[in-house]
């Protein structure tokens, strides 16, 4: 069965409303991505994982053992990560902004498409 579109819905898909290329830079921001949450070429845990447990460590120490000597790595280190979390929710942000403006231009006789097989039956 072919599925068909109006005119009208087929002229919303020209290239002024969407810009093909985002598609293009969200590819970009999954292999940035990638970097933070592979596991290397050899294919451990990744980084991001060892990193939180580490930062575990240094919050047992600080406030469950009272370990003052560590407060400045625990803090030093937790804002390295903040840092690193928030690229990664940006890339995120970017992907899902770009899947955003492709989906707003969803025909919606595609949404009746096969409705027709269920009718006929």
């Amino acid at each position: 069965m072919e599925i068909t579109i109006t005119d009208e819905e087929w002229n919303v898909l020209a290239p002024e409303n969407f810009d093909t290329t985002a598609l293009l830079r969200t590819v970009d921001a999954v292999d940035e991505l990638r970097g933070d949450l592979n596991g290397g070429e050899d294919g451990g845990l990744p980084q991001l994982r060892i990193d939180l447990l580490k930062l575990h460590q240094l919050a047992m120490a600080v406030f469950n053992e009272g370990s003052r000597s560590q407060v400045a790595d625990l803090f030093e280190f937790a804002v390295d990560l903040e840092d690193q979390v928030l690229g990664m929710t940006n890339a995120l942000e970017q992907v899902q902004d770009t899947l955003s403006q492709l989906t707003a231009l969803y025909p919606e006789s595609l949404s009746y498409a096969g409705l027709d097989d269920v009718e006929a039956d």
